[in-house]
């Protein structure tokens, strides 16, 4: 339909796109009263804008190309170790703090043993990825390549912010996620924490060329966060809220403490991709795709 939009303009397009519909399902989910539509279902509306984007749009879903730059089609295996232990780091850590500092116990249910448990999780995992692939293939495929006229540095952190911003519909006008908690402090919270998230993720993208390794540690977040909520006990609900998980002072510590030293590689490669940079060529269409 329109063949020749600028990123500037596919980027807008898109976010609108993205945000109405996670506005629909949090309005959804207020009026039937059901977490269920802000749970998997608006997870995968990135991915539904984006198809809007590629099939009626722009039309650039019609060839090969316009695929490949969404990063699905390689799984940028050699990064999938940093996106495992990255977030399990992170969030153990957090979780260990706040015990250490009386706002939690730790709590062992029982009913399986701890091999048991580890399956489960790894399950969990793998399955929880095609849910954050929905994500990732929104933000992290389709959207930072299109920031990086910005250089990647700007592109991370506001593909990031943006991410961030798409999820304050489910926040303000749904009772069901984050509804813990003063708004005023656990908004900000939890956009300086996506924000640096991505950072992460955009990172395991444009050094893989794939958006595999940020589907898999987004899905190691979110399920790591899950178990780890399910083995201890808050003593304080309001001080776990604020200090562990998406919104906690802790874990916004310990996330900038790993990105800042991608941040830099990323600042490094900006330099060197501006030098090695041909004539002409826009940074969607240059950007490197490793084998």
């Amino acid at each position: 339909m329109f063949k020749t939009l600028s990123c500037t303009t596919k980027v807008i397009l898109f976010y609108l796109l993205a945000l109405g519909l996670s506005i629909s399902f949090s309005l959804l989910s207020v009026a039937r009263d059901q977490s269920f539509w802000i749970g998997i279902p608006t997870m995968l509306t990135p991915t539904g804008a984006v198809l809007v984007m590629l099939l009626v749009i722009t039309r650039e879903g019609y060839t090969r190309a316009g695929w490949q730059q969404l990063g699905l089609q390689r799984f940028g295996v050699s990064l999938w170790p940093l996106a495992v232990i990255a977030p399990i780091t992170l969030l153990v850590g957090a979780y260990t703090v706040t015990v250490l500092l009386g706002v939690a116990q730790w709590h062992w249910a029982g009913g399986s043993s701890i091999g048991q448990w580890v399956v489960k999780l790894f399950i969990h995992i793998v399955i929880m990825t095609i849910a954050t692939l929905g994500e990732e293939i929104g933000w992290r495929g389709y959207l930072l390549p299109r920031l990086l006229p910005l250089g990647r540095v700007r592109a991370v952190l506001l593909s990031g912010l943006l991410h961030g911003m798409w999820h304050l519909p489910l926040i303000l006008l749904t009772p069901f996620y984050h509804g813990v908690g003063n708004r005023w402090i656990v908004v900000p919270l939890f956009l300086f924490m996506l924000t640096a998230a991505g950072i992460f993720y955009g990172y395991l993208r444009l050094m893989s060329g794939s958006v595999w390794p940020g589907a898999l540690a987004h899905s190691v977040f979110n399920t790591v966060l899950e178990a780890l909520m399910g083995l201890t006990v808050p003593i304080s609900v309001l001080g776990m809220e604020y200090l562990a998980g998406e919104s906690g002072i802790i874990s916004l510590l310990l996330l900038i403490a790993i990105v800042s030293v991608l941040l830099r590689r990323l600042a490094a490669s900006d330099v060197s991709a501006s030098l090695s940079e041909k004539p002409g060529e826009t940074p969607v269409a240059s950007m490197v795709l490793p084998n």
